[in-house]
């Protein structure tokens, strides 16, 4: 019982960090069917905005992760208006915007480089202390976390059903074409889905390098976790990216425990392959559309 306990809290800790990391992404391909290779620097450029409020400017911890908004919305707009506005609903759209947002994370890396300098330093958003639970414990970050989480895609999922935004954003998903004939102002809501997706992106920045340091690089490995995510729970569903990041967690945790720490990644994988053989589309994926 004291290792499954382990084992759980360690699959809820994973599990926190991969759903932060995958939730922008995931909104940005649901709404506007982007795959938004520039989502590293998103969370960086979030982990650095909460690093300049607090240490440099001198504002309390927790104001860290206004900054870590901040900076997510920042790169949103300037995703936007350097390159989204320029070719969405373009031919050739799905291909041309990967090749931009990876070149676009080049760039904001290298500046993050030149600017501050290639050294780590600690998240300053970070609540010390933990739960003890029979002998062993769980951390107030780690709760911090799990609920910045879930707080996200509550408001996430309440902005899409129940607003007059998530009805036009639904909208474009679907075909935005149709959209802009019947009076929705297309590049208007694309900009505000950047902003929305910078924002969570930014946040989850912030929430991600709490566990470890903030660094140029630091939003490429949860880059690539993010993007197996959101294949296996299916490309562009929020609840569908939240359920598969605990889901993988789980088996990484487990595989961990029994065979070692370096299996862990690998059987992920593993699991990643028959899920997407048994389902090609992800557990809560749609077939794809083609948009015009």
């Amino acid at each position: 019982m004291l290792i499954l306990r382990d084992i759980l809290l360690s699959a809820l800790t994973l599990g926190a960090l991969y759903a932060a990391s995958s939730v922008a992404l995931s909104l940005i391909w649901g709404s506007v069917g982007m795959l938004n290779l520039a989502h590293g620097a998103y969370l960086a450029v979030g982990a650095y905005g909460s690093l300049i409020l607090v240490n440099w400017l001198g504002f309390p911890w927790w104001a860290g992760v206004i900054g870590g908004a901040a900076g997510g919305m920042l790169m949103g707009l300037i995703t936007h208006v350097l390159l989204l506005r320029w070719v969405f609903a373009k031919p050739n759209f799905e291909i041309n915007i990967i090749i931009l947002t990876m070149a676009l994370s080049t760039i904001v890396i290298d500046m993050i480089n030149n600017l501050i300098g290639p050294t780590s330093a600690r998240q300053p958003f970070n609540l010390d202390g933990r739960i003890d639970i029979g002998g062993s414990g769980i951390a107030y970050q780690t709760l911090l976390i799990v609920a910045g989480c879930a707080v996200m895609i509550v408001v996430l999922q309440l902005v899409m059903k129940k607003t007059k935004l998530g009805r036009a954003i639904r909208a474009v998903s679907q075909e935005p074409t149709a959209a802009r004939l019947n009076g929705i102002p297309l590049q208007t809501v694309v900009l505000k889905v950047m902003l929305l997706a910078g924002f969570v992106a930014g946040t989850s920045g912030v929430l991600l390098t709490a566990f470890t340091t903030v660094y140029p690089t630091v939003g490429l490995d949860p880059l690539l976790k993010a993007l197996i995510i959101c294949v296996v729970g299916g490309l562009g569903s929020i609840p569908g990216a939240l359920i598969a990041a605990f889901m993988l967690a789980l088996v990484e945790v487990l595989v961990q425990y029994g065979l070692g720490t370096k299996w862990g990644f690998p059987a992920l994988l593993v699991a990643v392959v028959f899920v997407l053989i048994l389902r090609p589309n992800g557990l809560f994926g749609q077939s794809a559309q083609v948009r015009n």
